[in-house]
């Protein structure tokens, strides 16, 4: 929220400025099933902002341009290459419905999602007819869970298939957090080496380190649950299956910085999952885990969930607190940082999903347990999550080292169906194109970057061979010019003219242009998604460039 809108709204509704308004964009939304002109002054009336503030801040989320009762149609990376733009074109032809990024089932491409939430994966054209049944589905059996590391962190409560609608359960990791100074806690995260696992791999003791020297509150801790790189899906997982590990690590973060609120990030793109989070929540509330007086140790910790509205810039840290304020999706300039001012301008914690995820059983087990698996600079494990193109698809915990082409062969089984692979895509379209003769490349945040590879959120999607390598860049492009939030000109204009380009039929004598294009959003851009998105197109262009350029083109 700007510095002006965050004043008239504190001067306006003193008791509310500290709310997020994006439950109230939703309320609305779904009172007058549209946010037309009058929906957007009663949504300003209610959160006590400039209309026109909140007409700008709406209109940037792709909620609100479609039919909230049409399906949505998965066009990620992997449904692409499973046929998901057929589908989509079919499904067209009898219902309402529009494509969207991605609704976390890579591993059963194609998939579609109801109005109502429900998914239907592995969706061929022929079964279309799911859809006119009416009635309730049945949401989706859970993903594929292994485990090959010593020790199964992230998949400790997945492969025990808990009911996470159950009790709540007994929260050891807080439970020996709250046994510890705030200070020793801190100590301890740093200790474990434990790195973001979102992308970015910031050092989390650190993170926290900064933030309980901040001044200032209330403290925030925010989850991020915007998981929206095509081909990851750990996340949806967690949340759907294991919220607990989640709260629980979010309370131990605001014990270790002195924070007293928790806010889970969850894209609309996962409702299941903002249902399973907020029975969590109040099942920890009831026993005591979370509340006004956590584990009657005084240390008030109180959480809720936001669900966002449609974009995936929100999955960068400034961006989604942006949205909870009520903001437009756009990334802010830093620094300050969220850890000096964040969300309400307060000292904020912003942490992935399965970073939260790994706290408690630091906590548990020890800083020195954790230390001991993984790689010197990347430590612990590592979820990788295999798309429907390899044989073996589905979550695979593995400790930080192991090579590369021994989890795409390994773990993930090879190509489906025996089919031989061109490359594969690591860590969604902000990652990398990754070609055979880097397969060796251990899997480690810093080994990987000094080899070009971006690990982000680990998602391994499988291109098999023979690629069509012209749809491939077209693909990423249209996901370049969708989803840049428009902050920045370099990215917003620089995704549309290279995507023009591309569809108007790019040409070798367009290349010295288009690559330009390319370098100026790379060095240029304001946030990772205009600087990193830019790699795996350049890398079709120098690797695959011939297929697409053949002897005697244009």
């Amino acid at each position: 929220m700007s510095t002006s809108s965050r004043a008239y709204r504190a001067t306006h509704k003193p008791e509310g400025a500290m709310e997020s308004v994006i439950p109230e964009f939703h309320a609305v939304a779904e009172e007058r099933g549209t946010l037309d002109q009058a929906a957007v002054a009663e949504l300003a009336r209610r959160v006590s902002l400039p209309v026109a503030a909140v007409r700008g801040a709406v209109s940037s989320y792709d909620d609100s341009h479609v039919n909230p009762s049409a399906i949505r149609v998965c066009t990620g990376t992997s449904c692409m290459l499973s046929g998901g733009g057929e589908m989509l074109r079919e499904l067209q032809k009898h219902y309402p419905c529009h494509g969207t990024y991605c609704l976390g089932y890579c591993d059963r491409a194609p998939a579609a999602m109801t109005s109502d939430g429900y998914v239907v994966p592995n969706l061929p054209v022929a079964m279309l007819n799911v859809f006119a049944q009416g009635g309730p589905l049945p949401h989706p059996a859970p993903s594929s869970i292994r485990t090959v590391s010593r020790h199964a962190i992230v998949n400790a409560r997945l492969e025990k298939s808990i009911d996470p609608r159950g009790a709540a359960p007994e929260y050891t990791g807080l439970r020996a957090a709250l046994r510890l100074t705030p200070e020793q806690v801190v100590e301890a995260v740093l200790a474990s080496g434990l790195r973001g696992r979102g992308g970015a791999a910031f050092p989390t003791g650190k993170k926290f380190q900064l933030a309980a020297r901040a001044g200032g509150s209330p403290k925030f801790i925010v989850a991020n649950g915007d998981e929206g790189d095509p081909g990851s899906f750990i996340d949806r997982e967690l949340m759907e299956r294991d919220p607990h590990s989640i709260l629980e690590g979010m309370a131990i973060a605001g014990h270790a910085v002195g924070a007293s609120r928790g806010i889970v990030f969850i894209r609309s793109e996962y409702p299941v999952s903002v249902d399973v989070m907020n029975v969590a929540i109040r099942r920890a509330t009831d026993a005591g885990f979370l509340g006004k007086d956590a584990l009657g140790k005084d240390k008030p910790f109180e959480v809720e969930v936001v669900r966002g509205m449609g974009s995936y810039v929100c999955g960068e840290e400034t961006a989604l607190l942006g949205a909870i304020e009520g903001m437009r999706g756009e990334v802010w300039p830093r620094p300050p940082y969220p850890i000096e001012s964040g969300v309400f301008g307060r000292p904020t914690v912003v942490d992935n999903v399965e970073t939260l995820n790994n706290i408690p059983w630091i906590m548990e087990h020890g800083a020195a347990a954790f230390a001991a698996m993984g790689t010197a600079e990347s430590k612990g494990t590592k979820a990788l999550c295999f798309n429907k193109g390899f044989a073996k698809p589905g979550i695979v915990e593995i400790e930080f080292g192991m090579p590369l082409g021994d989890a795409i062969f390994k773990l993930g089984g090879g190509g489906t169906g025996g089919v031989e692979l061109e490359a594969v895509l690591v860590g969604g379209p902000m990652g990398s194109i990754v070609t055979p003769d880097q397969w060796d490349a251990p899997i480690c945040f810093t080994a990987m970057a000094k080899r070009g590879i971006n690990l982000g959120h680990a998602g391994i999607v499988a291109i098999p061979k023979p690629a069509d390598w012209g749809a491939m860049l077209k693909h990423l492009l249209a996901f370049m010019r969708d989803e840049s939030c428009g902050k920045c000109v370099p990215c917003r204009l620089g995704s549309t003219r290279a995507y023009e380009m591309a569809m108007n039929g790019l040409s070798r004598r367009d290349l010295p242009n288009f690559e330009r294009i390319l370098g100026l959003m790379k060095e240029a851009s304001l946030c990772a998604f205009g600087r990193e998105t830019p790699g795996p197109v350049k890398t079709i262009l120098e690797k695959f460039g011939n297929r697409i350029f053949p002897e005697g083109g244009r």
